[in-house]
């Protein structure tokens, strides 16, 4: 029983300060939208999927440069960082793998306040159609089972040419049940945690319970706000006529996602595999037409996260102090 109520009040104790630091915290500031980081998908010996036409990683790249000088014409005062700019995976090398963590570290060091990783998709079929067999009929035929002759029925194979249909976009927030690695890149990375004080002016111990609750609530902010955006750029998509799968998570995650301290977004912009689609991301009138849905997602984004709040508001949502 004595070791209940110490647990109790060990418990009580914790969640006090922690308000208490939140109450007390100077400088509360609404949230901005200060940097955004731009991550072109593969790049180098990484290709990524392929059309007839051209390849993952360059059209990723067109779209990139264009989507960030869309944003710096629109947005004057927001800080574009790019995860590369040229046809060579982040940090160099032939590995995709380290690249992963090279974009991520780039992000957390620039202390983004958003991660936009441009992709295209594919449904894993060849490039524009391909050949496939169905079954139009049986025959008789020999066949020998032991030694022993044997007369069967097998079937009667056609060919023929299956075109690849298959358009549209979605985009991916990192997955949720996997939020524990998305916490120790927002500790390590977060501004808002490393000034964290209490009441004494104190500042808290990353490793504390504090400072990991603090994580937590910062996690829950970070996805809500991934899944905005997310949202928001899939409705711009309808807008445009685009076929929209919507905002998805990976069953196996998406390591980019989940090492980034801020909100991140992984957009698949159109299938290469589609003959039709592959054009329309290679022309300049399809790539113009999604950097200007993701800007005006990013209008909307940055509305409502920089939209006023009242002071009740303020000292009870995590979103007000970045």
């Amino acid at each position: 029983m004595i070791k209940k109520m110490l647990v109790v009040f060990s418990l009580f104790g914790i969640v006090c300060s922690f308000t208490s630091f939140v109450v007390y915290q100077k400088n509360q500031k609404p949230a901005k939208l200060r940097t955004i980081i731009i991550d072109p998908g593969h790049g180098g010996a990484d290709h990524g999927t392929h059309g007839l036409i051209s390849t993952e990683k360059d059209v990723t790249l067109d779209i990139s440069l264009k989507l960030g000088r869309a944003i710096q014409q629109e947005f004057p005062d927001i800080k574009v960082v790019f995860t590369r700019t040229s046809d060579e995976l982040p940090g160099g090398g032939t590995d995709f793998r380290p690249a992963l963590l090279v974009r991520a570290d780039i992000a957390n060091k620039a202390k983004g306040d958003l991660f936009i990783c441009i992709h295209c998709n594919s449904n894993g079929k060849p490039a524009g159609g391909y050949y496939a067999k169905r079954v139009i009929g049986h025959k008789k035929a020999i066949r020998y089972v032991r030694k022993r002759r044997r007369t069967v029925t097998v079937p009667i194979y056609e060919s023929y040419w299956v075109t690849n249909t298959r358009i549209g976009t979605e985009t991916y927030v990192w997955k949720a049940d996997r939020s524990g690695f998305k916490g120790t890149a927002i500790s390590q990375t977060d501004e808002g945690l490393e000034n964290m004080e209490d009441s004494t002016g104190t500042l808290f111990d990353l490793n504390s319970p504090e400072a990991k609750m603090r994580a937590q609530l910062y996690e829950k902010k970070y996805f809500n706000n991934s899944a905005l955006f997310a949202t928001l750029v899939e409705e711009e998509f309808k807008k445009a006529g685009r076929q929209s799968y919507g905002v998805k998570q990976r069953d196996e995650g998406i390591r980019v996602l989940q090492a980034t301290g801020m909100p991140s977004v992984l957009i698949e912009t159109g299938f290469l595999t589609n003959k039709e689609e592959e054009e329309y991301l290679n022309s300049d009138k399809g790539q113009d037409e999604i950097v200007g849905n993701i800007i005006d997602a990013l209008k909307a984004y940055k509305d409502q996260l920089e939209a006023p709040r009242s002071a009740g508001t303020a000292n009870n949502s995590p979103s007000d102090y970045k």
